[in-house]
């Protein structure tokens, strides 16, 4: 692998540290309970998304609940794919591509509550997972978060698995939304060297915006008897995005994850709007062909997105 993930861990560990103190016994009841969170999850994002058909295989996905050092060596592992062409054939040195994303992850880990990862079969041919999916839990950003923001410590745990689990419902729903994802990343990474930028950074920020908007619709949907702090929740999550300091949205950037608020909220309105229009089985359509990821404009003007998939 032309990446070392090791160098991951170790920066990780040496600046970001693996998080705030706890006593193991501590340490040992929140992963417990966020194992739970993860397993009750799959039923609440289905009864929201309406989609039934997949919820037995992404019910299947493994979880690994993790420290800030384990989550970089694990994100390491799933970007090498998307960043190969730049190892490969001596264009940058692997030791100086390792250490450059190792500086990104160890500045992204204390801000990472969890995350989907649908490359980890991707990443190690031959030596994935039986699916191609796993769930990333950091157990102690997600005590911390709690913590500082003195929100209920269970709820965060469930906000934070429905969140992550509705990105696996939408690539087990869209089998093609791996591949057409790394597609667009390489694009960008090419337009980069090409110095066409823009247009391709707008065309993979819509896809995400679209994804990401979708997990926010639903975390906004799940009925408060299921999390009854989820108001406080969300408020908190929000104020912490926007908080983020220039350094990590930079890390962000380079890493390919960096949405702006609005793109969160042109991703949510999207799909709130052809929800409210043409309900679940009409978003639900996206996921069947990858002619029908929206593109930038459609993402600002839902209706014309409406015309050319759903008329």
């Amino acid at each position: 692998m032309p990446i070392d993930p090791t160098i991951a861990y170790r920066r990780t560990r040496q600046f970001s540290g693996s998080g705030p103190t706890i006593t193991p016994a501590k340490a040992k009841a929140v992963a417990t309970s966020l194992r739970q969170c993860a397993a009750a999850a799959p039923d609440i994002v289905a009864s929201v998304t309406k989609l039934h058909d997949v919820t037995e295989t992404v019910a299947a996905t493994p979880v690994a609940v993790l420290a800030r050092p384990g989550w970089a060596q694990a994100a390491a592992i799933s970007a090498a794919p998307l960043i190969e062409e730049f190892t490969n054939g001596g264009r940058i040195g692997n030791r100086l591509v390792s250490e450059e994303m190792a500086g990104a992850l160890a500045f992204l880990a204390p801000r990472i509550l969890g995350q989907y990862d649908p490359f980890a079969l991707t990443a190690i041919p031959g030596q994935g997972l039986p699916i191609p999916g796993r769930l990333l839990l950091v157990a102690p950003n997600v005590w911390e978060f709690a913590s500082e923001w003195n929100l209920d410590s269970r709820d965060v745990q469930l906000f934070v698995c429905v969140h992550e689990f509705t990105h696996a419902f939408q690539f087990t729903a869209a089998p093609w939304l791996k591949d057409v994802l790394i597609a667009k990343v390489r694009l960008v990474i090419d337009a980069i060297d090409d110095g066409f930028e823009e247009d391709a950074l707008d065309d993979l920020l819509a896809l995400m915006a679209v994804l990401e908007g979708h997990a926010e619709y639903v975390m906004n949907t799940v009925p408060i008897a299921r999390i009854p702090s989820r108001k406080r929740i969300t408020a908190a999550v929000a104020a912490r995005r926007g908080a983020g300091s220039n350094l990590a949205r930079f890390a962000n950037r380079l890493l390919g994850v960096d949405l702006k608020l609005d793109q969160y909220r042109d991703g949510e309105k999207f799909v709130s709007t052809v929800i409210r229009e043409r309900g679940h089985d009409g978003l639900n359509t996206l996921w069947q062909n990858p002619l029908y990821v929206p593109d930038v404009n459609e993402l600002k003007d839902p209706h014309s997105w409406i015309a050319r998939v759903l008329s």
